[in-house]
């Protein structure tokens, strides 16, 4: 009889470890709404507790270089449930692979894992950017103006950035006399004019600059002003532009 005792004493002794590490393995369970994710999303992680033991659950967040990025005590519910969200924001979250999601419930360990996938990035990482913006033609109707005449400005640009070009009026000594906003049209034209008054806007006889500004970059271009009209027909040139970086 104590044989037989002694005998199932040894079984029990040599398959404790199996069956508690069987009850202890089931003791809770966890999920994610997916496996996969991007930088910026919102990862949902949620599980049941099957025996509780204790009012919390630790989980702990690992990179893919298993550097720890959290960790929080997750509170179990009455319907013995628990749940985090967590925002995968940069700069935590910006190196794609595979993380770690560690749980800890009493003596029960869990390793759990989902992936980032930021493609996106890498991808807009590759992709040479536009060259800036810029004025490529600036110009006046004529070469020569006089009181009482209208000047009209137009110019072209290479590329939308914003809605109007600032232009500037300055007189010989550099001093400036207006300024005046071009609206671009879809064909990336813009055009303004005003209406030379001498006294007003215009004071001294010579050579008056324009100065075009758009995105980061200036274009220069230049007319004669005379109280007097000049006696010369040679109005109609178009002044080139000067662009400057």
């Amino acid at each position: 009889m104590l044989g037989y005792l002694l005998g199932i004493t040894l079984v029990l002794t040599v398959l404790s470890p199996l069956i508690f590490t069987d009850v202890f393995a089931d003791t809770f369970t966890v999920n994610f709404d997916k496996q996969s994710y991007g930088l910026g999303d919102s990862l949902t992680v949620s599980g049941n507790i099957i025996e509780i033991g204790m009012p919390v659950i630790a989980m702990s967040v690992y990179d893919p270089d298993g550097k720890i990025l959290s960790a929080n005590n997750l509170e179990i519910s009455s319907e013995k449930t628990f749940s985090k969200i967590i925002s995968l924001d940069s700069p935590f979250y910006e190196k794609s692979g595979k993380y770690l999601v560690k749980f800890n419930y009493g003596q029960v360990s869990q390793n759990h894992y989902f992936v980032i996938e930021n493609e996106t990035a890498e991808s807009e990482a590759l992709i040479d950017t536009p060259d800036e913006p810029e004025i490529i033609l600036l110009y006046t109707e004529q070469k020569y103006y006089a009181d009482n005449d209208v000047i009209r400005i137009s110019g072209l640009v290479s590329a939308l950035d914003s809605p109007t070009v600032l232009i500037g009026i300055y007189d010989p000594f550099g001093m400036p006399t207006g300024f005046y906003f071009a609206s671009i049209d879809s064909a990336l034209e813009f055009s303004t004019s005003f209406l030379v008054k001498a006294g007003v806007n215009f004071k001294v006889d010579g050579t008056y600059s324009i100065k075009a500004h758009y995105a980061e970059t200036e274009a220069t271009s230049f007319f004669e002003y005379s109280k007097i009209p000049p006696t010369t027909n040679d109005n109609t040139i178009q002044n080139p532009v000067e662009e400057t970086p």
